[in-house]
């Protein structure tokens, strides 16, 4: 969206704002009025991010930002007392049960996976941890648009997908900047190096700030490497990973233009997409090396194929109502 559609949409958000709706409140704020439904659209809705920023793509629009570990510890339960019944939500012991996790995976690792990493290597660890399937405070990002839209489009459920771009060069800048004013010796953001030590050493304190960073491993496994991979994570457990987004974007300062999106993608389109990014070599195979990820893209050509299939019939069966020759079905096998 343009500069002057995202401050109306800032203030409209800044004139209703309310604490307990902020996950609303970010969406409608972020969100595209209109949703992909074309590959040119597609191309037109990346142009401002594609050099700094950094993408994702979720199978169902109606999915929020969530990591995994906020996924686990965010329940809601009933309690039932003998005059009234309290419905409570509440995020259990994230602190304490992620430590837990941390320390048991830790102790395990290395029986599966012989080059493990320094005790101290927080970040490593949880990139580790992520990229195996545990639950952790990071999420999934890609450098790559094209990459994003394929896990996007992966699914055939649903009907509508989301791609969701964050300006990276802002998010590191304005991040250091919150960090440098929660203590005075943090790096500066053009030492990335030094950076990255000081965000692994503070990772795990409880008393951080709510601050989305971009978290950088030593070691970069080799799925990550294909899929140019880049993890965000939260220093802190209090609030969710969009609410932590929203208030990065009016403090210290509203930002006075758009850095973050998240656009639909109709999925009807879904097979003409795949294919593209088929013959840009993005793929199931080409994105998870080995024989699963071969045995699964495979699954992925045969919807594209029956898809193909689908259109085929449709085609026939109006070429035989307009020659009005009456379509005898194929028989099942």
């Amino acid at each position: 969206m343009t500069e002057p559609q995202w401050q109306e949409r800032l203030e409209e958000l800044l004139a209703k704002y309310k604490p307990e709706h902020n996950v609303e409140l970010f969406e409608e704020l972020v969100t595209e009025c209109t949703a992909i439904s074309t590959w040119e659209e597609f191309e037109e809705w990346v142009s401002p991010f594609k050099d700094q920023g950094c993408f994702r793509g979720q199978g169902d629009a109606t999915w929020s930002l969530i990591t995994t570990l906020e996924r686990k510890v965010w329940k809601r339960w009933i309690v039932e007392t003998d005059s009234t019944t309290s419905e409570i939500v509440d995020k259990l012991k994230p602190e304490e049960n992620e430590r837990a996790l941390l320390r048991e995976f830790q102790r395990a690792a290395h029986h599966h996976y012989p080059r493990t990493p320094a005790l101290d290597q927080t970040v490593d660890w949880l990139a580790l941890m992520q990229h195996h399937g545990a639950p952790t405070r990071m999420l999934d990002w890609t450098r790559s648009p094209y990459v994003a839209l394929y896990f996007a489009m992966q699914s055939d459920q649903g009907t509508e997908a989301a791609l969701w771009a964050i300006d990276l060069k802002w998010l590191k800048e304005r991040s250091n900047e919150l960090l440098r004013r929660q203590e005075k010796n943090c790096p500066d953001v053009s030492d990335s190096d030094e950076l990255d030590r000081y965000t692994n050493h503070i990772l795990l304190r409880p008393d951080n700030d709510e601050i989305i960073v971009s978290a950088s491993p030593k070691q970069l496994n080799e799925r990550m490497l294909i899929q140019q991979g880049e993890l965000l994570c939260n220093l802190r457990h209090g609030s969710a990973f969009s609410t932590i987004l929203l208030g990065m974007l009016i403090h210290p300062s509203k930002v006075q233009r758009q850095v973050v999106s998240k656009i639909k993608v109709k999925k009807e389109r879904r097979a003409e997409f795949i294919e593209r990014l088929h013959r840009m070599n993005i793929h199931e195979a080409s994105l998870f090396p080995g024989l699963d990820g071969f045995a699964r893209s495979l699954g992925v050509r045969l919807d594209i194929l029956v898809a193909q299939q689908v259109e085929d019939r449709k085609e026939a069966f109006m070429k035989y109502r307009r020659s009005k020759i009456k379509l005898v079905p194929e028989s099942e096998s």
